[in-house]
């Protein structure tokens, strides 16, 4: 009988680490693979949590602050947003704050062949993924034969969805950390080769996103003499200007779409004004709707998802000939703000900030990976840069994963 329940228990726990392994294979195919994979890894993790009869992360302190985020997310959606589409997202965000701890979990286990199996499978799932970026840029087609309808953007195993670039973002650290502690005679191969990769993806937001993560990362975590550290991070602007000016598609999706605008006229400091930027940026029109809707809303916001209603009405676009509609504003701090209001704003921004310090005070130079996730929710946070939506499957889920490895901080707990 013995026996038979350590097989049970050691099946339960295999199958969720398959589970976790494939979460990233599960973000190429669409969501619902990946919240179906989310609610299997979850359901795996509280058996297990039943037969130990330890439900742990209920005790937590930082869990308890997530579910007062939680419970503010419900109220803001019955009595504010008052949809259906409102309540169903705030009722569903329950699953990521278990998902992180569920991560958490396995990542923590006394048995270090948990950790180094997941990181080790992530990295090498980044390299097949880096592996077809090469090849569509060269060939027009991934390996899989998707192609891009987007000049100068690469799709990869995402197809029409255009992720790549979001999951390139968030996974790009703890590769490079893998890399950096298991391979270290490659290691400064990869992390060029998984830098240029990232301009050539063509998506600019998450280029520079990355961009700010490798330079924090040579200066305050790679081992290395502080003029090496400056010859490196000198390297970051020329190989990107070089790759850049070498390629007619990427020097338009760089450079011209970002400095030019309609009818070739040009963007000049001295000349700056407000309905000159919404005009022709869509992200700033977005932002600027945002603002405005804010304004409007400045405790509660608007309710989940509600974005994509309030966003096209004529109050909330003053500017003429411009429309700041969209599914959501296409920027973390505005969307917050927006929908869930100062108050939701400041919940979730102050667990963000809880855990990132926390993540430095415990970790720093002592756990790479740690380290690397406190710099993708850093980069998370950097204003007026577009970004993804905070509470689509796709952002979420890549956004919880680094948030898991984050929280390992909070135990103090080594991760080797």
């Amino acid at each position: 009988m013995e026996l038979t329940h350590k097989i049970k228990q050691i099946k339960y726990e295999n199958i969720n680490l398959f589970l976790i392994i494939f979460l990233p294979i599960s973000l190429f195919i669409g969501s619902l693979i990946t919240n179906l994979t989310i609610i299997l890894i979850i359901i795996f993790f509280l058996i297990d949590c039943k037969k130990k009869n330890n439900f742990f992360f209920i005790r937590e302190k930082n869990f308890q602050f997530l579910i007062v985020i939680y419970l503010y997310m419900i109220f803001n959606s019955l009595y504010v947003g008052q949809t259906s589409d409102s309540i169903i997202r705030s009722l569903g965000f329950v699953r990521f704050l278990i998902l992180a701890y569920a991560i958490f979990f396995y990542l923590n286990n006394d048995d270090k062949k948990y950790q180094n199996t997941i990181f080790k499978y992530w990295a090498y799932i980044f390299l097949l993924a880096s592996v077809d970026l090469i090849f569509e840029f060269f060939f027009q087609k991934n390996i899989l034969g998707f192609q891009s309808n987007y000049p100068a953007r690469l799709a990869s195993f995402t197809g029409d969805e255009l992720k790549i670039g979001g999951y390139y973002f968030g996974f790009i650290m703890l590769t490079i950390s893998f890399f950096y502690l298991k391979k270290k005679k490659v290691f400064y191969l990869y992390f060029l080769i998984f830098f240029i990769i990232s301009i050539l993806i063509g998506e600019r937001a998450n280029f520079l996103k990355i961009c700010f993560m490798y330079i924090i990362f040579i200066f305050l975590i790679l081992n290395k003499p502080i003029f090496q550290k400056f010859i490196i991070a000198l390297i970051i602007p020329i190989i990107s200007l070089v790759v850049i000016f070498n390629s007619p598609k990427l020097e338009s999706k760089y450079y011209n779409q970002i400095f030019n605008i309609k009818n070739d006229e040009r963007i000049k400091l001295d000349n700056f004004k407000l309905d000159k930027m919404v005009k022709v940026n869509k992200h700033f029109s977005h932002y600027f709707t945002a603002i405005n809707i804010f304004k409007e809303n400045p405790i509660f916001g608007i309710g989940m998802k509600k974005f994509r209603v309030e966003s096209y009405k004529e109050k909330y676009n003053p500017i003429q000939k411009i429309s700041g509609g969209s599914n959501h504003p296409h920027q973390t701090h505005f969307e917050i703000l927006s929908e869930l209001g100062i108050i939701g704003y400041l919940l979730i921004i102050s667990n963000i900030f809880y855990v990132i310090i926390f993540g430095f005070k415990n970790s720093y130079k002592k756990n790479f990976f740690i380290m690397s996730s406190a710099l993708f929710m850093i980069a998370t946070l950097i204003p007026i840069i577009p970004s993804g939506s905070f509470f689509t499957t796709f952002t979420a889920t890549i956004y919880w994963v680094n948030y898991s490895v984050l929280i390992v901080a909070l135990k103090n707990r080594k991760m080797s």
